[in-house]
């Protein structure tokens, strides 16, 4: 986890700001330059020079969100040696059956798009039954359920609990923007 050391701001008008943050982790720091407009996006450049061209050319930013959790979310878990390469979206979910006895599992979806953890959450919760269950089939997951199937207390359903962002190298073929554009809404199965 980084340490985010706030270096200046400067004020490009009352409601739009220039921040330069340091990352600083064990043995690394690297400074990065967030543009804040209005409090409502923020824009994240690797360096000066890619700031001023995305007010000069339209330079799109390495990264950018809508809110500041958001933004404070990526820059925490964000690889500074390896600073270019997007962080991917690991999606946790588990298999409950009737007697309570729970499995975990995880897929990592590559995430070159910057979806935010909250963005893809809502995106994905739109789709389940009770914004929490799905079949793992039919989003094209892996089941969980590893014990042989007991028709008294095991049925199809897993529940979806989280994305968080991680280095860990993807274990799904599909982009997480492909993966939630795939899952049927409930009503739709």
């Amino acid at each position: 986890m980084n340490k985010i050391i706030p270096v200046t701001i400067e004020y490009i008008s009352s409601s739009r700001t220039i921040e330069i943050l340091n990352l600083v982790s064990v043995e690394e720091s690297k400074h990065v330059y967030v543009y804040n407009y209005e409090g409502k996006h923020f824009r994240v450049f690797e360096s000066l020079v890619d700031l001023i061209q995305f007010f000069e050319i339209g330079k799109e930013p390495i990264a950018s969100f809508e809110t500041e959790s958001d933004l404070k979310e990526y820059l925490d878990k964000l690889p500074i040696g390896d600073w270019k390469r997007p962080l991917n979206l690991k999606l946790n979910y588990l298999y409950r059956d009737g007697a309570n006895y729970k499995q975990f599992g995880s897929v990592v979806f590559a995430n070159s798009n910057f979806f935010t953890l909250r963005k893809a959450s809502e995106k994905l919760r739109k789709k389940l039954i009770s914004n929490e269950f799905f079949v793992p089939e039919d989003c094209g997951l892996p089941r969980l359920q590893y014990h042989p199937f007991d028709p008294e207390i095991d049925h199809d359903y897993h529940e979806f609990e989280n994305f968080e962002w991680t280095v860990v190298e993807v274990t799904d073929s599909r982009k997480v923007e492909e993966f939630l554009e795939e899952v049927k809404r409930k009503d739709e199965v």
